[in-house]
């Protein structure tokens, strides 16, 4: 399920990144046409207008530029991010022990799925928590109900009667 989710989310970022080079050939068409017109124009206040809007265009074709380079492709790869966000599920604790701010917020934002409720006069209330939670949550609760604890087969009262000229280290109860 989360390798399928890692995929769409992974094609998702290649549609952006093909509307980001649609989006960056109509600057360059837009750029092209803003020079033609100052070929064109006489008036100096026109020309400055111009070349005010080239610039401003050369600006966002660069960060679209930067943006293009940076979509598609995952800073890392599908099992190391696995692997980290399990390790996280395992011991919120440690990344909640980081001096970082952000490390902080990343964790609330991790286990609860709103804001804390907050009330001036009772204080915080019950949180939703997040799916990622709730799902391990479930599954604890489903193991401690998986296995009796006396085991899988039912409690020996007592041990079979030697036959005789066998001996056995079973002891009969009295």
């Amino acid at each position: 399920m989360l390798k399928d989710l890692w995929s769409q989310n992974i094609e998702a970022s290649e549609q952006r990144q093909i509307a980001m080079k649609k989006e960056l050939a109509a600057t360059d068409k837009k750029v092209s046409q803003f020079l033609d017109r100052i070929v064109k124009a006489e008036s100096e206040t026109v020309i400055t207008t111009y070349e005010n809007q080239i610039q401003f265009l050369e600006e966002n074709k660069i960060i679209l530029q930067e943006k293009i380079n940076k979509c598609g492709r995952p800073i890392q790869g599908f099992e190391e991010t696995f692997r980290t966000s399990l390790e996280f599920l395992g011991n919120p604790h440690i990344l909640w022990g980081s001096d970082n701010i952000e490390d902080k917020r990343a964790v609330l934002k991790l286990i609860f799925a709103e804001k804390l409720p907050y009330d001036r006069k009772t204080g915080f209330r019950t949180p939703k928590t997040s799916l990622p939670i709730n799902m391990l949550a479930e599954i604890q609760d489903n193991e401690s109900c998986m296995v009796r604890v006396e085991g899988l087969e039912p409690p020996r009262l007592a041990s079979p009667e030697p036959k005789s000229g066998v001996s056995t280290n079973f002891t009969t109860p009295a």
